[in-house]
Order: C-alpha cells, then structure tokens, then sequence
C-alpha cells in the first residue's frame, strides 16, 4: 500500500511540477498587433416620368485601412496604409467621387513619462485624374492626377501619448515635399511648384494631432488635424489639413460613415475653367453606407 501511495504521490508531484513549469514558461504575447477594415458602398437612383426631375446615377466605393502596430519595452513602431476609391455614373458619364491614398510610418522611443522621441513618414496622393468641374468637355483639362500632386513629409521631433486614443506630435524638424509629375499641370504652377517644375521642398515646422473616442456603442469618432509652417518662405501662411470621421455600425458587416477634409494652403492654387485663382479653403465631404469586414 505504502509503494502504491509512494508512487501517486510522485507522479502528482511530477504532474504538478510540470503544469508549473507550462505556465511560468508560457510565450510571452506578441508584440506586433494587426487590425483592418474594409468596405464597399453602392448607391443606385432611377428616375421615369419623375415630375420632380432627377437624374439616373450609380454610384460606388470601395475602401481599406490597415493598422500595424509594434510595442515593446520602450520601442513603439506604428504604420497606417489607407486607401479609397469611388465611381459616380451619372447619365453614362463616368464621375469621381473619392479618390485616396493615404501612407504613414511612425518610430517612437521613449524619452520619458507619455513622451516619446519621434520619427514620421508620411505620403499622400490619389489614384486617378480629378477634374474641376462637370460634365467634362475637355478630358485634357483636368486639375489633378496619380502622383499630381503627391505630398512626403519626414519629420523628426517629440510624440505626447497620455492616453492610448490621443497623440501629438510636435517636430520643429519638418521637410515636405510636394511633387507634380505631370507636364500640364506643372506648367500650371499647380500646387505651388514652380513654372514647369516637377517638385517643390518645403523646410519648417510640423504639428500633428490625432484622437479617436467612442461616442456610443455603435458611433466612434476619429480626427487627425496636421500643421505645417514653411520657416524659409512666409511662415506666418501656416497649410492645414484637417479631417473628420463618425463611424456608425449598423449591424456586425453593415456600416456608415461621415467623412470630411478640411485644407488650406497658401501656395495652392484653384485651377477651373482654363483659369488659375487664388489659394481658397478647400473642403470635402463622404457619407456612405454598405458593407464592412473589420479584421
């Protein structure tokens, strides 16, 4: 009896010894954190015999974001791809009605207590020709187009992360550079770079704040607002882009959002009808609903 109780005794012990060893050797959690959505919209109107007047349209756009995140010790690295791109058609005409591509690139190492020694990258442009107005009569008229313009931002400077949904990030260190790579409208001087030039170097100071809260179970706001001062060249004329978005999920795969974009700067100007204006505040506004696949 005495070897039978000897030997559960040392098979429990070993047992228990071994479930120990499991758990104080447990991997650690990943430091890299993947999330996404991505969603289409779709949008039909027919009129016949419509006494209010109307037109048929059609109307789509598909939409993606990515989020790559890395966080350990005292290292956080943190890209953003953004992408949009939607179609209008409207009477057989072929209408853009968003059109985005959106890439950031951020290097945290902490300095001390919610602050951080920060590195960013960020480029921005769009996929396809935009025109000023409609309907077209001149397709070799048009005021924009992939990688006209084109914006890249490399700054160097201090991130504030009291909280993980807010940051700003303060970078006396700023070079921008605006690119149009396109004859027409560089010739133009479209988007502030000089009489047939393709870029333009910016050197100043770079502000970027961006918060996201959930309003409601179903609601959550996200706004980023950037500000960027020329110190060589007019650096009271201070470019802002703000942006705005509400998300609303309807059901688990069914989602709304409200988008708007806010920009001004000084050295862009409105080109419309074969003519060049003056800078004017900019401003444009997405509402879309369909379906999302968050990941």
């Amino acid at each position: 009896m005495k070897k039978y109780l000897l030997l559960t005794f040392i098979l429990t012990s070993y047992v228990t010894i071994s479930f120990a060893q499991t758990d104080t050797t447990k991997k650690e959690p990943s430091p890299w954190k993947l999330t996404g959505v991505s969603s289409l919209n779709f949008v039909q109107s027919s009129f016949t015999n419509w006494s209010a007047g109307g037109n048929n349209s059609v109307a789509g756009t598909v939409a993606g974001k990515l989020n790559i995140l890395y966080k350990k010790d005292k290292i956080t690295w943190e890209t953003n791809l953004e992408l949009a791109y939607g179609l209008t058609f409207l009477e057989g005409e072929k209408r853009k009605n968003n059109d985005k591509i959106d890439f950031s690139s951020k290097f945290g190492y902490q300095a001390f207590k919610y602050w951080n020694y920060t590195g960013l990258l960020s480029f921005k442009s769009q996929f396809d020709k935009g025109y000023a107005s409609y309907p077209v009569t001149d397709k070799n008229a048009y005021n924009s187009k992939f990688f006209a313009p084109a914006y890249l931002i490399l700054s160097l400077g201090m991130d504030y992360q009291p909280i993980p949904d807010f940051s700003l990030l303060i970078s006396p260190i700023t070079a921008k550079f605006t690119f149009v790579y396109d004859d027409y409208l560089s010739g133009l001087k479209a988007f502030g770079v000089d009489e047939n030039e393709n870029l333009y170097a910016a050197w100043g100071a770079y502000v970027k704040s961006a918060y996201t809260k959930k309003l409601h179970e179903n609601i959550v706001l996200g706004t980023v607002v950037e500000l960027f001062s020329n110190l060589l060249d007019s650096p009271e004329n201070v470019a802002i882009n703000w942006e705005l978005k509400f998300d609303f999920n309807i059901t688990k795969f069914i989602k709304s959002n409200l988008y708007t974009q806010l920009m001004y700067d000084d050295r862009t100007k409105i080109y419309e009808g074969g003519k060049t204006f003056g800078a004017k505040v900019q401003f444009k506004q997405v509402l879309g609903v369909g379906f999302a696949y968050i990941f």
